[in-house]
């Protein structure tokens, strides 16, 4: 591991502890076209190091090791992390779920556990509206998905609803959402002037 990413991480590390133990406000932060190029960068590979992006931004390791302090310490930057294709390791079958429950609080409570519990279940939100709760479930196959978690949550739901994933037609564009929002702050820039 590199030292920069070892900064990093201690930098993550310390704005944790240092968000959990005093509660002001920094307000709302707004990144600056460099911030947006770091971002940009990270979304590209999130183990680039500092040396690279100060290379590619044409600036120093201590300004960008700065930007990336300042945009984690204001939650822009939760964590870097892979992108990982499990379908590569076996869990082939993926469907989306959508589910209400009216069983009760002690169901419901249930319901959230098994949520929280299951590894199978990738990711899990509370929505408003037709479904309270909608997941990303995988698996090795659609029999194992069946029956290991669609039998397990019936009962603790009301009308589970399963939408199998057959083929991805769009993967998350994060940099695309990133030159979106540097074209509305160039917008709103050129409104003020």
């Amino acid at each position: 591991m590199s030292f920069e990413r070892n900064l990093w991480n201690l930098a993550g590390t310390l704005s944790r502890v240092r968000r959990s133990v005093s509660v002001p406000s920094l307000g709302t932060y707004k990144p600056d076209d460099l911030d947006l190029f770091v971002l940009e960068k990270l979304i590209d590979d999130s183990t680039i190091t500092f040396k690279e992006v100060a290379i590619l931004a044409k600036t120093d390791q201590r300004t960008i090791a700065k930007r990336c302090e300042r945009l984690r310490n204001a939650g822009i930057v939760r964590r870097a992390t892979v992108d990982v294709d499990w379908s590569k390791l076996g869990l082939t079958a993926t469907a989306f779920m959508g589910t209400a429950t009216s069983h009760g609080e002690e169901t419901r409570e249930k319901l959230l556990e098994f949520i929280q519990e299951e590894p199978r279940i990738l990711e899990a939100y509370t929505t408003l509206g037709s479904h309270e709760y909608c997941m990303t479930v995988l698996d090795s196959n659609m029999e194992k998905l069946r029956a290991e978690i669609c039998d397990k949550l019936e009962p603790l739901t009301m009308g589970l609803s399963t939408s199998v994933i057959v083929k991805s037609i769009k993967r998350p564009d994060h940099k695309g959402l990133l030159r979106y929002l540097k074209n509305v702050r160039k917008r709103n820039q050129s409104i003020r002037d």
